[in-house]
């Protein structure tokens, strides 16, 4: 969620219907509500523009991009450009999140005009998603979702586990598992750990342990909490960096904190992107996700393009990490996540660095946005025009 690169979006204002194309489609980019969903859009969209492909981002709300990047040879249009007339013109279209206008009325729409169309649930058909809100998602599903899935040429899953979680909506809907990247130089030469600590002076001399993401209740800090408190007898250097804007999570989090005794130990530095994210990575020595629920975390795969040693749970659904020993991976209870936290902190430092070796270069082998880009292109180019089915559709039984 940083928006490490400094591009200005192109003002939209007055400007003709986008041209046919490859049409993506999201509620609005803005990164203090939706959290990783707009790196992950935007990561996405930029890796394609590389390869020549005509992309267009629109719309239905404004965007508040933060100082957030618009990669280059991406057109991005707001609220003031008829979403619907873009869908119409449109080549193919990526509908980007549930519940919402973009999937409620453009996928409608696109039927209508005989436009192929994919959706990227990001983690918004997940079990643990789909109990918050359940009566109101239940019905919905019912009569609007549900269809959508069902009718949409191909479904997008970020991860293994959200093809099941995808398929039990849509059991006959082909699913194709193409899953976050990262573009990896905005994450080398990263400025001096000092550039932090003089503004907080509390993290000189700590292992500093971040927490990068949507302070949301799904994130699991609650088990964080009594986590720290479980290990900060034994380890008075350790400290938690939480960095990201609050989403309802944060009063709970530090008022647990402060009647288990460690509020002490946690610096909170708010929604950060450009050079301050940057600043809030150097500052750490090891991160933490120990979420509930997780579509794919941009912030883990940004975590091991840093070289940090990572502890995250089994809901983050990143099993690659275990297998190429990149990371602790741990359930997502009090019991688990305390275990991951003792054994981070007390592996060697050597052992950190192998973790963070390993973690990079699993990022560099299979998670950069070129890679996920030519995936995905080669779905749009089989939900356009058929032919032989494309290697990342794991599932074409509605084909």
């Amino acid at each position: 969620m940083n928006g490490l690169a400094a591009i200005t979006t192109e003002s939209n204002a007055d400007v003709t219907l986008p041209v046919a194309g490859r049409l993506h489609c999201c509620n609005g980019l803005d990164p203090k509500r939706d959290g990783g969903m707009v790196p992950s859009i935007l990561g996405m969209t930029g890796a394609l523009a590389r390869r020549g492909e005509p992309i267009t981002i629109v719309t239905p709300t404004p965007s508040r991009l933060d100082g957030m990047a618009v990669p280059p040879g991406i057109r991005l249009f707001g609220p003031e450009v008829d979403f619907l007339d873009s869908i119409r013109s449109a080549d193919v279209v990526h509908f980007h999140g549930l519940w919402q206008a973009q999937t409620r009325r453009g996928a409608r729409e696109a039927r209508l005009a005989n436009v192929p169309y994919l959706v990227a649930a990001h983690g918004m058909a997940e079990p643990w998603a789909l109990r918050h809100k359940a009566l109101k998602k239940k019905i919905y599903t019912a009569l609007v979702e549900g269809k959508n899935l069902r009718r949409a040429s191909c479904l997008h899953a970020l991860s293994r586990p959200e093809i099941g979680h995808l398929r039990a909506i849509a059991p006959r809907t082909p699913v194709a598992l193409v899953p976050n990247g990262v573009d990896l130089a905005p994450f080398d030469g990263l400025p001096p750990r000092s550039a932090l600590e003089a503004e907080f002076p509390e993290l000189r001399g700590k292992f500093v342990l971040l927490f990068f993401g949507r302070v949301h209740v799904k994130k699991g800090l609650d088990l964080l909490a009594k986590a720290l408190a479980s290990v900060e007898a034994d380890h008075p250097d350790l400290h938690v960096l939480l960095a990201g804007n609050d989403d309802g999570a944060l009063a709970p989090f530090l008022a647990e904190a402060e009647a288990l005794g460690v509020r002490d130990r946690i610096t909170v530095v708010g929604h950060v992107s450009g050079e301050r994210a940057r600043q809030v990575w150097a500052a750490a020595d090891a991160f933490v996700l120990p979420s509930y629920s997780e579509g794919f975390s941009m912030a883990i795969l940004e975590a091991l393009a840093c070289r940090l040693p990572t502890l995250v749970t089994t809901a983050c659904h990143f099993p690659d990490l275990k297998t190429a020993d990149g990371g602790i991976v741990v359930e997502p209870t009090e019991e688990g996540v305390t275990l991951g936290l003792r054994e981070l902190i007390e592996r060697s430092d050597e052992q950190r660095a192998s973790l963070a070796r390993n973690g990079r270069r699993l990022v560099e082998s299979r998670y950069t946005w070129d890679q996920q880009a030519d995936r995905l292109s080669a779905v749009y180019d089989w939900v356009i025009g058929g032919g032989v089915v494309p290697e990342a559709v794991e599932d074409a039984r509605g084909s």
